[in-house]
């Protein structure tokens, strides 16, 4: 079975989908591959049956997935190439509460900045620029490995989190980022998308480096923003 796991502050529905979703698009989960049972799927995310067939039901909704009654789920041959328009409709089903989660996530991000700034020179803000570089040095390939920027990008953005004086921000940002994974990830396969963010990821380290919290503040959240008015605004081909 894929490493899936239980996550935090997630619907049960929702982290079910979104790792079998992850499984499809790595590969874990080839076209013609069966589903771990729902008995399988309920031990490992700790839920129940309800819960387990909605996430489902998603999936084959989005046309990825084909219910056999009686032989179990399996990976639809094409998945691959229909993931996209799949994703698109993902983000049409969701965009209210994605919209939604951004605009919490881009005040955080605004406070995490804002407090970094304010901290000073530190181990943290150390950490925080080593995160960057770590992020533009997968960006630098021809082909990028789109689930490790994602990954990349969840950690930069903790670090700055980190590098402010409190503890909780950074746990509440790594909590919300675990809701965002999905978009994240369509976000970053944009044409141009991922030498933006790196831009936009340096202009808050050097904000942040300057102990400007305004300036770091302001550039957190407008990158924050930038995400969220383009999935307000996302319509799936027809």
């Amino acid at each position: 079975m894929p490493g899936f796991q239980a996550g935090a502050w997630v619907s049960a529905t929702q982290q079910i989908r979104e790792q079998l979703l992850r499984g499809i698009r790595q590969g874990e989960l080839a076209p013609g591959s069966a589903l771990p049972s729902e008995r399988e799927l309920c031990e490992v995310f700790g839920v129940s049956r309800v819960s387990v067939r909605e996430a489902i039901a998603g999936l084959e909704a989005m046309g990825l997935v084909s219910v056999r009654h009686g032989r179990g789920t399996f990976v639809r041959d094409g998945s691959a190439a229909r993931y996209e328009d799949a994703f698109g409709r993902y983000l049409e089903l969701h965009r209210g509460q994605l919209v939604e989660l951004l605009a919490v996530r881009g005040a955080l991000d605004r406070l995490a900045a804002r407090e970094a700034a304010a901290n000073g020179p530190s181990e943290q803000a150390e950490r925080m620029v080593e995160a960057h570089r770590a992020f533009l040095d997968a960006a630098a390939v021809p082909r990028p490995d789109f689930d490790r920027l994602a990954e990349l990008d969840v950690a930069f953005h903790v670090s700055v989190a980190r590098a402010g004086a409190g503890g909780l921000l950074s746990v509440l940002l790594t909590d919300l980022h675990g809701l965002l994974t999905e978009s994240r990830l369509i976000t970053l396969a944009r044409p141009g998308q991922v030498t933006r963010s790196a831009d936009e990821h340096q202009a808050i380290v050097d904000a942040v480096l300057a102990g400007d919290p305004a300036e770091a503040g302001r550039r957190a959240e407008e990158h924050v923003d930038r995400g969220r008015r383009w999935i307000a605004g996302f319509r799936a081909p027809a």
